[in-house]
């Protein structure tokens, strides 16, 4: 019977703990980190990158009294297996003035500004009365961020334990009815600051068994500058009582989330709090985890606590372990950033984890733009160098804005029959790059983007002056996301139908696209020196309506134009692999543009070569930016699915392009256009377009056209083949009301071997 009541009490303890805890922080690692003496090591904390870990001692070799900072370099951030001693030449020694260092005053905790140009020690008194005045906060300047060896002296704050900076918030006064007991009642352990250094968190012990510890939140009118520090008694929150020892906190999760070390329970606390760094706001005690039965090495007096950059990695530092006696910090792996109870994994909102998801769908977008541009580009250029290809049509065209000649004009093309265009084939191929980069939002880290492709396509004119044709492109993407590694690796394959038709005489068209394609994603994030990769399909069709003027005077044309696109890609779900990894359901994402431009195209006279040079400027406005991504933790099926809305690309677009055509001799031809895209406070891409083309030749051909007003110009142009000797001759009358006169003719004999 007495068996069978201890195994009960095993499974309810004990099974809870594990099944709550044990999946969500799991032991990597402990290192010893003893320094000599009898040190007793209390705070940690890394630089930003998480190569150096800074470890707070408050005994040591230079006596009893004697307190400093070791610096560790580590190869591997955040891995403290690889951690090395700095060397004494970079140990900050906490003096005020003194050789004994900070005096009988003991440190707890240690924290660095955002730029790390300033560190913070936070001291308490001892149980003792006459110690109980002496709670407070150091400040030490550094000349360069976070080298420590250049710490000096700056100031500390006035008494903490004053009733102005202790009494009156929502965490309670401190114990007792008199002065001497309110300040036994009361030593400060932990600090932590807000993001901009407007606010300091002290967290205090309540040395008296009938009180709380109480996490209190000060103000400070200069960022960093403890003398203007106030405390808000409109905030604080209450925590434990007075047989828990709570040491160092920290904040994580953008301020929403709390960690809190009690030495004598050898447990970490989590609490959220309703809005971020603010104590005024709602909390909630998630859970509490026991190092002592988590943790294999049997953890006791647990005192410092630090996350990793990313909050996937937690970071205990101890007394003493396994009865050692020694100074070790142990490294956690956390199953979601800045989480270790089970059901209470954060929605992903901020860092390289977000900005892989809009790299996955600003590739989708871009994909669908860059496929419509090349296609239009083509266009562009047959428009601007459709005359060298009349000579296919073999009939007379007339053309006139004379209301009587173009009368007469329907008439004679009516009675003249059109050869059958369908032998006359144009091949022509593309290559284009982007790079270009994303700036970082509040959202999301930054983005660096390289595509290039590659498009193959054919086309043919078709009755009644159109154009269509059929184009494949194949194109790789690049996404360098934030600075740790986070990369997105993205195939795409489309193929695009486009065509293009009059819709008043020959001046205003309407272009035609519609595409389909498919996406391959690799995905590999970095966090915290860690790998998730996963793998993702998608497919997607988008169309385009395009309506520009052509306006022309002498050697110029302007051609004003609107578009409209549309486009829809679904991505297929995946799973990451990897510590913290996520199941990501199916995504659909909707692209939607209008776009206002206006084109130049002006002819440029060589002797040798045909050559125009074009530019544009187009505004484009993105009308559909969100999408929702349905994701959950693969650890953690307690938190459930979130369904999460993001927002990517810019809502205001401004398009700017400068090119060339040139037609070679031998009928090849040749564009490159460069385009550079601003993309209204989010950022930029720049494009380069390089395509080739052929126009094809007959035996013989001839083409003979007469346009004007009032006066009208003829053009007959003729080419045969004999015996591979090409022949053309041509014929330019400015005014055909003189068939006597021409104003150029040109003879050109050519042989091709």
């Amino acid at each position: 019977m007495k068996i069978t009541r201890i195994l009960i009490w095993i499974i309810l303890i004990i099974f809870p703990i594990t099944k709550s805890f044990g999946a969500m922080v799991t032991e990597v690692d402990d290192q010893e980190f003893a320094d000599g003496g009898s040190n007793s090591m209390s705070g940690i904390n890394f630089n930003d990158d998480g190569t150096k870990m800074f470890l707070l001692y408050q005994q040591g070799t230079h006596g009893d009294d004697h307190k400093y900072i070791n610096q560790y370099n580590l190869s591997t951030p955040f891995d403290i297996s690889t951690a090395t001693y700095a060397g004494d030449s970079a140990r900050c020694y906490l003096d005020y003035g003194d050789d004994t260092g900070l005096g009988t005053d003991r440190i707890f905790d240690l924290e660095f500004s955002s730029d790390g140009l300033k560190l913070f020690t936070v001291y308490g008194s001892g149980s003792n009365i006459g110690q109980a005045d002496r709670d407070g906060i150091y400040r030490f300047d550094l000349t360069s961020p976070f080298d420590i060896s250049t710490c000096s002296f700056a100031n500390t704050t006035t008494d903490l334990d004053s009733a102005d900076l202790q009494d009156g918030s929502l965490a309670g006064d401190r114990l007792g009815a008199t002065e001497t007991i309110k300040q036994k009642g009361n030593r400060s352990q932990g600090i932590s600051f807000n993001d901009d250094g407007t606010k300091v968190f002290i967290s205090h012990k309540a040395t008296d068994a009938s009180g709380t510890g109480r996490i209190l939140e000060y103000n400070l009118s200069t960022a960093y500058d403890l003398s203007t520090l106030t405390l808000n008694t409109n905030a604080g929150i209450q925590v434990g009582s007075g047989s828990n020892n709570y040491m160092t906190m920290t904040f994580g999760l953008d301020g929403k989330r709390i960690f809190i070390v009690d030495h004598n329970g050898y447990t970490v606390t989590q609490i959220t709090i309703g809005s971020s760094f603010d104590l005024s706001s709602t909390s909630t005690t998630d859970g509490t985890v026991n190092l002592h039965t988590l943790t294999s090495s049997n953890v006791s007096q647990p005192r410092g606590i630090a996350f990793s950059t990313n909050g996937l990695k937690m970071f205990i530092t101890v007394d003493s372990s396994e009865g050692r006696g020694t100074e070790d910090v142990f490294e956690y792996d956390l199953t979601c950033p800045f989480n270790i109870i089970e059901g209470k994994c954060p929605e992903i909102t901020t860092g390289d984890r977000t900005g892989l998801v809009e790299a996955q769908i600003e590739v989708a977008k871009r994909t669908i733009e860059h496929s419509t541009d090349t296609a239009l580009n083509r266009l562009k250029w047959i428009r601007r160098n459709k005359d060298l290809q009349d000579l296919s049509y073999q009939n007379i065209k007339l053309n006139f804005s004379n209301q009587m000649l173009a009368s007469l004009s329907e008439a004679i093309q009516i009675s003249t029959k059109e050869k059958e265009k369908d032998d006359d084939i144009f091949y022509w191929a593309e290559g284009s790059l982007a790079f270009g980069k994303v700036k970082e939002t509040d959202t999301s880290s930054k983005k660096k983007i390289y595509t290039d492709g590659i498009t193959i396509g054919a086309d043919k004119f078709t009755v009644g002056d159109g154009i269509k044709g059929l184009a494949f492109r194949f194109s790789q993407n690049d996404v360098k996301v934030g600075t740790a590694g986070s990369k997105l690796d993205a195939n795409t394959y489309n193929l695009t139908y486009y065509s293009t038709a009059p819709v008043k005489d020959d001046r205003r068209f309407l272009d035609t696209i519609i595409g389909v394609g498919a996406l391959r994603y690799d995905i590999s994030s970095v966090l915290d020196g860690s790998k998730l990769n996963g793998n993702r399909n998608g497919r997607q069709i988008y169309g385009t309506l395009k309506i520009k003027e052509e306006i022309k005077k002498d050697d110029h044309t302007l051609i004003p134009a609107a578009q409209i696109d549309l486009g829809y890609t679904l991505l297929s779900s995946y799973s990451e692999s990897g510590a913290s990894s996520m199941k990501f359901d199916k995504q659909s994402i909707q692209s939607r543009n209008l776009r206002l431009s206006l084109a130049s195209v002006e002819e440029l006279n060589n002797k040798k070569y045909k050559m125009k040079r074009h530019g544009k400027i187009e505004y484009q406005a993105n009308l559909h930016r969100s999408s929702n991504i349905k994701y959950s933790y693969i650890g953690d099926s307690a938190s459930g699915k979130f369904d999460t809305e993001l927002n990517s690309g810019a809502l205001h677009n401004i398009n700017g392009e400068l090119g060339i055509d040139v037609i070679f001799d031998d009928n090849f031809s040749l564009f490159f256009i460069v385009e550079h895209n601003y993309k209204h406070r989010v950022g930029y891409t720049n494009k380069i377009h390089i395509a080739i083309g052929y126009l094809p030749q007959k035996n013989t051909n001839f083409a003979f056209k007469i346009e004007g007003d009032d006066i009208l110009k003829s053009k007959y142009i003729y080419t045969k083949n004999v015996n591979g000797l090409d022949v053309d001759f041509y014929l330019l009358n400015n005014n055909a009301l003189r068939p006597e006169t021409f104003d150029e003719i040109a003879l050109n004999l050519r042989k091709v071997f």
